[in-house]
């Protein structure tokens, strides 16, 4: 049986580890989050999603899988730990080279070692490659490198894992072939071979894609607020066109990966990328214009505001680099009280030295709000009645960023309803 040491615990690493325990690979996973390890040492998972949570506890019960603060020998190490910006919109590879300074001692000769984190291009060969030969091993002849991109999609992690298609970058032939086979034993989708700083690349350009797309659909969506035309249909009338794909505007983009991985090629290619630089300030200032909009119709500053939703999309607990996070930053610039309800999110932790006050009590959040802000599509929010809003103020806005409500919704009641795309 080969051993696998699994380093990063996340949304990704924890799943993946129980994935080849239960394939039938003895998994070592190892993260310096004390408490994390401790919960999963007395066999719990609290992450969100059910599956995952039964699987691991599962292998952790059958002992295939089993969680320390320090790395141990094993034939295979994948390397799945964060790699955010910082402040100055720079690319932190910390987490990255602490994840292998701390695994090169314990990789010998033949070993296969696989950085999944989305990285800047070269990352592959200038971190991991170089930290194996401070340990004197040659990612060329001695040890096996790759780089073999996640691409998870939060909420339906078990089936992105086993059968999203993989690339797999080797920094040599033989790596990447060995890395196939190792992909082969638990995963369903097909392999690509190709070299790490391909692969590297690809995973930005796919993420840069996406984040592109939406800031085209956010710009229709500003000319639409200046027409009487309905972005949405606009958008689903130009789609029918066979080589069209426009995406869904919106209150912004969030998540660990859209709004992140464009900033690994504006750093290091700043005038090839000034449109990724646009697209990136389109998406960051949906949220202050939904302000903006609010402020236009009457809302005064100072007044209570109520925010439903904390997550970056809809039904899921993750509200890493949400754009709720950019609207109470500009709240807290404007004045504004607040309150943010989300049934999910039970963890938000703001950069910017704001409270968020979140709460899982939505009439309470409600409650003397001159204005409610709509952030994420939850499934909770799409069956709500304009009676739900009942105890806003008299005059209320309800300003809807993801549109899962309309304004028809609201034509017999007391409030005015704003949505992103449509004129006030």
């Amino acid at each position: 049986m080969k051993t696998v040491s699994v380093v990063g615990l996340g949304y990704v690493g924890l799943p993946t580890a129980a994935l080849l325990a239960r394939a039938g690979f003895k998994v070592q996973g190892m993260d310096k989050n004390e408490k994390l390890v401790e919960e999963l040492q007395r066999g719990e998972c609290r992450l969100e999603e059910s599956d995952v949570n039964d699987l691991v506890k599962s292998v952790l019960k059958a002992g295939t899988l089993t969680a320390s603060l320090d790395p141990e020998p094993a034939d295979v190490f994948v390397i799945c730990v964060p790699t955010p910006v910082g402040k100055d919109d720079k690319a932190d590879l910390s987490m990255v080279k602490s994840a292998i300074k701390a695994t090169a001692p314990c990789v010998k000769a033949g070993d296969l070692v696989i950085l999944e984190s989305t990285s800047p291009i070269g990352t592959t060969e200038k971190i991991i490659g170089a930290a194996l030969k401070e340990v004197g091993l040659d990612p060329q002849s001695d040890v096996d490198v790759c780089y073999c991109p996640e691409r998870v999609f939060p909420g339906n992690t078990i089936r992105e894992i086993l059968d999203n298609d993989r690339i797999i970058g080797g920094l040599t032939v033989k790596a990447a072939e060995k890395a196939q086979k190792f992909y082969a034993a638990f995963c369903n989708g097909q392999p690509v071979l190709t070299t790490a700083a391909t692969a590297e690349f690809s995973k930005l350009m796919e993420n840069t894609y996406r984040d592109v797309n939406i800031a085209l659909a956010n710009v229709f969506a500003r000319i639409a607020e200046n027409t009487d035309v309905n972005v949405k249909e606009v958008i689903a009338l130009a789609n029918m066109h066979p080589r069209v794909n426009v995406h869904t505007p919106g209150p912004g983009v969030g998540g660990h990966c859209i709004p992140v991985d464009p900033k690994f090629l504006i750093e290091a290619f700043p005038e090839e990328t000034k449109l990724l630089s646009q697209s990136r300030e389109i998406n960051d200032t949906q949220a202050s214009r939904l302000i903006d909009r609010a402020e236009s119709a009457g809302l005064s500053r100072g007044s209570k505001v109520a925010i439903m939703g904390a997550a970056y999309r809809g039904d899921i607990d993750d509200a890493r680099d949400t754009p709720t996070e950019l609207l109470i930053g500009e709240l807290s610039k404007r004045g504004y009280t607040w309150q943010t309800h989300d049934p999910h999110v039970t963890l938000f932790k703001l950069h910017n030295e704001c409270e968020p006050y979140l709460t899982s009590n939505l009439q309470a959040s409600l409650e003397g709000a001159e204005a409610v802000f709509i952030m994420t599509a939850h499934s909770e929010y799409n069956v709500l009645t304009a009676s739900d809003f009942s105890g806003m103020g008299d005059t209320a806005l309800i300003v809807d960023g993801p549109v899962i409500m309309s304004r028809e919704m609201f034509a017999e009641g007391r409030y005015t309803y704003l949505s992103t795309g449509q004129r006030v």
